[in-house]
């Protein structure tokens, strides 16, 4: 399940305090619901909670003859502001994987359970000057703690690097380079993305990516994908997405909800 790597890309490291809005005037900033990681850390002394349903559909290919649908509900991220620029993040999600032959359409196949734990890190590296990019660093190490039939056969790594570059009052251009170990593949996994959002109104944003793996350093794949954003008020939005991928027969749809709760330690 290589393409489920990019939906689950989050977070050690520690740098310089970034000046901050008063909380009351801060307006939530999400890592979802598209891939690329943003390149804010939560607000200090803040807990944000990004939670969500996930649909992925792989249609048969050369190196598997059966169609797989992946349910992934609650996908939930939370996130400890617990320096003034840097993050504590769990994640963690429930799966159900439906796969049959469409040579034998009554025979399938259904799995549910927990995926594995995910804790990590996202540190605020620099802030936006000119030309010179936002950046952060994540860093999560994934353990084998989930049900037998999604768990690692061993504790897996990843980091992703995110910049991001303010281009007008409306638009914005976000982009990630990442790697991580995986079960499959000898020299690990590339992962990158570039997305471009655009403010329709104080409320509602729009945004369109390009994302993909590159496995083993060697072979690539692409997706494409879009999506919506409403903010209820500054700290609670809702979102919605789709994505189909250019290289392969799979594509995935997603609905969330992130909620910002400032100073709560």
């Amino acid at each position: 399940m290589q393409k489920r790597f990019l939906f689950s890309l989050i977070i050690l490291y520690t740098s310089k305090g970034f000046a901050q809005q008063s909380l009351e005037d801060t307006t939530i900033i999400t890592d979802r619901p598209d891939l690329t990681e943003s390149s804010r850390a939560v607000p200090y002394k803040s807990i944000q909670i990004e939670t969500g349903f996930l649909m992925l559909v792989e249609k048969p290919s050369e190196s598997s003859e059966f169609s797989t649908t992946l349910y992934q509900f609650p996908t939930t991220l939370v996130r400890f502001g617990f320096l003034k620029n840097a993050e504590l993040r769990i994640f963690n999600q429930f799966v159900n994987e439906r796969a049959n032959n469409p040579s034998t359409p009554f025979n399938e196949r259904s799995t549910y359970g927990i995926d594995n734990l995910q804790i990590g890190t996202k540190i605020n590296l620099t802030t936006e000057k000119g030309l010179r990019p936002e950046i952060a660093l994540l860093s999560h190490v994934v353990l084998p703690f989930g049900t037998d039939d999604f768990k690692n056969a061993k504790t897996l790594f990843n980091f992703v690097f995110s910049l991001s570059h303010t281009l007008s009052n409306k638009l914005s251009l976000g982009y990630n380079l990442g790697w991580t170990t995986d079960n499959i593949n000898a020299n690990g996994t590339g992962t990158y993305t570039l997305v471009f959002g655009y403010t329709i109104s104080p409320k509602i944003g729009f945004y369109t990516e390009a994302y993909g793996l590159l496995k083993n350093l060697e072979t690539g794949t692409l997706g494409l994908d879009g999506g919506v954003t409403y903010l209820l008020n500054n700290k609670i939005q809702l979102d919605l997405s789709v994505a189909r991928s250019v290289s392969e027969e799979n594509y995935f749809f997603s609905t969330g909800f992130s909620w910002l709760i400032p100073e709560v330690f």
